[in-house]
């Protein structure tokens, strides 16, 4: 059965961005010769989930021509959508369903990005794992990974994997 999993990059202080919006602090961190687990999302991610500002951010970079089914959460539909890419503005819950009926139930559904999108699946139990990238920097402020919760969310570690250049990769299952 497919899997809804997500994951961030944040700061040991707890954010995806810094207060200036810049992201050099990411990039800065990563090391060419580490295996951070890129390929292997790819290769179970049959489609993708993102916030409108992540697909911003996204399209600013010259992506967003993806082959892959990608749903851009947003209320503007005045986005461009390119390649595989779908505007979503419905329910969540919904979402997911009409996703996992039509993908292979060895595939799975990765939500990418921003720190409102991820706490709303949490917070609507959408959620299977989340993948949380420690980067070893101190920003002192920005945009915090996850939102305000309305309740405690349990979870199990699954794996925990430091790199050399600082970064530890922590993966949980948000369910028993």
């Amino acid at each position: 059965m497919s899997v809804v999993f997500g994951g961030m990059a944040v700061s040991l202080d707890g954010y995806i961005r810094s207060e200036s919006g810049d992201l050099s602090w990411l990039n800065d961190a990563m090391a060419k010769d580490e295996d951070y687990g890129f390929e292997a999302t790819e290769r179970r991610t049959a489609a993708y989930v993102m916030g409108a500002a992540t697909y911003r951010d996204v399209l600013d970079m010259g992506g967003g021509g993806s082959t892959v089914p990608t749903y851009v959460v947003t209320h503007d539909q005045s986005l461009p959508s390119k390649g595989a890419t779908q505007l979503f503005s419905g329910d969540l819950p919904d979402l997911v369903g009409m996703i996992k009926r039509s993908i292979p139930e060895d595939k799975d559904i990765c939500i990418f990005g921003g720190g409102q999108l991820v706490t709303q699946f949490i917070e609507l139990d959408l959620l299977d794992e989340f993948g949380v990238s420690i980067v070893p920097v101190i920003l002192g402020g920005g945009i915090p990974f996850v939102g305000d919760i309305s309740r405690w969310t349990k979870l199990r570690l699954l794996e925990c994997k430091p790199f050399p250049s600082g970064i530890v990769l922590l993966n949980y299952a948000l369910r028993a």
